[in-house]
């Protein structure tokens, strides 16, 4: 029986896609002088910020980059973000059937924090693990453990839901049911490779798997 649930949150949760595309367009223009594709851009969906920045501005100072891509999001934000349809009230009635709820996300822990107190639906997760709450990042286990174990719950009760490729690899690590989004461009092509089962067309739908 399943009495966990578990959200990535870009693009699972929150549609930031336009956000980190215009943030990453922004840092590749400024340090590179170049123009980055909006395919590879969304190809880093999923994977440490950190990780991503420091492979691909290597020799510039890592903070004076991330600074740019931050500041360049801190007045963006709360325009350009918004919940997918049908999360808030999805939450709501989750907790109101006692599911056990947490995030595993490779944002870092600051805006994780500040995006669902933006969002006010905080109260209904009882676990939070960020990209610097964890030693090894999806597609590894770890984070998706770390929360089922925050959580007092095992990974047969658990779903994980989640949208890039690093969702469901880590679901699949962590041996939880992975559960994919429907809502992005290649959501498609990932259920296949993965043979998801379960694919939401609108997050409401998960209260059918509980």
């Amino acid at each position: 029986m399943i009495d966990t649930i578990i959200f990535d949150f870009d693009g699972t949760l929150a549609n930031t896609n336009q956000m980190i595309i215009n943030s990453f367009r922004h840092i590749y223009s400024s340090f590179l002088e170049e123009e980055c594709s909006e395919e590879y851009i969304m190809s880093t969906f999923g994977e440490p910020l950190e990780l991503t920045l420091r492979r691909d501005f290597g020799k510039f100072p890592f903070e004076d980059v991330i600074d740019a891509y931050r500041n360049y999001q801190r007045d963006r934000f709360n325009q350009e973000v918004t919940l997918y349809e049908t999360v808030e009230e999805t939450l709501k009635y989750l907790k109101s059937k006692n599911i056990k709820l947490g995030i595993a996300t490779s944002r870092l822990r600051h805006s994780t924090v500040s995006a669902l107190e933006n969002f006010n639906i905080n109260c209904y997760f009882d676990s939070v693990v960020s990209a610097d709450d964890v030693q090894k990042h999806k597609p590894d286990k770890e984070p998706l453990m770390k929360v089922i174990n925050e959580l007092n719950t095992t990974a047969d009760r658990t779903l994980y839901v989640g949208d890039s490729k690093f969702d469901m690899e880590c679901a699949i690590n962590a041996s939880t049911t992975p559960v994919l989004v429907g809502w992005q461009s290649n959501s498609r092509e990932l259920a296949e490779k993965y043979n998801i089962k379960h694919v939401l067309d609108k997050m409401w739908d998960i209260t059918k798997l509980i």
